[in-house]
């Protein structure tokens, strides 16, 4: 029996990030920019981000995927609008 269409409906959506592209890292108090705290971050030791207006200094950090979320959007309009077209 095939699982019906409605199956995943509730469920996380599973996105693959590329990891090439650039995301905006942001402050978890301000939303500003962040900053790299070290140069030997995220080989050594975990990556550590300073915030300039707020200082806020830690490894916890927003990211901004909004353009991401408008591409993928259009992407799948551009499809869909492909795949009707005779």
């Amino acid at each position: 029996m095939p699982p019906s269409q409605d199956a995943d409906e509730g469920l996380p959506k599973v996105v693959r990030r590329n990891p090439t592209k650039f995301v905006p890292k942001l402050c978890v108090n301000c939303l500003n920019p962040l900053v790299k705290g070290s140069a030997l971050g995220g080989w050594l030791v975990p990556q550590d981000y300073f915030c300039t207006k707020c200082g806020y200094k830690g490894y916890v950090y927003l990211e901004d995927r909004r353009t991401e979320d408008g591409e993928a959007s259009e992407e799948g309009r551009r499809a869909s609008t492909e795949t009707r077209q005779p």
